[in-house]
């Protein structure tokens, strides 16, 4: 894996992906789209076994996110996917491509929440198990 640099002051620097783990980065995410974060194909560019599309990831953001209050409004993204199948067409290989200061600029438009709600906002959501989109009985 290809490292990059940055020459942001480390007080700009609000999503490191290298001290994330995939945990911690599901739970900053899944706070700030307590509704889901959608994923849809919007265009395929060609057919099997090696399958590059167009992809649209997009959700309202509704919580905290690095220390910013979120601004309700819906945010997406796009990106370009490069998928590998093999000939049952079961999957052996994906690559992603996007710009992800797409995203993060968007959840930087809240405003500062103060120490003490952050603290508070920064306990990640309970796990319902249920799907958002889902009506609950």
């Amino acid at each position: 894996m290809r490292k990059t640099s940055s020459t942001l002051p480390e007080e700009y620097k609000y999503y490191k992906a290298e001290e994330e783990t995939f945990e911690s980065s599901h739970d900053v995410f899944r706070s700030s789209f307590p509704r889901g974060f959608a994923w849809e194909v919007i265009s395929v560019h060609s057919g099997p076994p090696v399958i590059s599309y167009k992809f649209r990831h997009w959700g309202y953001f509704e919580g905290p996110f690095k220390g910013h209050k979120p601004t309700g409004k819906m945010i997406d993204f796009y990106g370009m996917g490069i998928l590998k199948v093999d000939e049952l067409l079961r999957a052996e290989g994906v690559e992603i491509y996007y710009d992800p200061t797409d995203l993060i600029s968007k959840l930087l438009k809240g405003e500062l929440i103060s120490q003490e709600e952050n603290t508070a906002a920064d306990a990640p959501p309970a796990n319902t198990g249920n799907c958002p989109f889902e009506k609950q009985v």
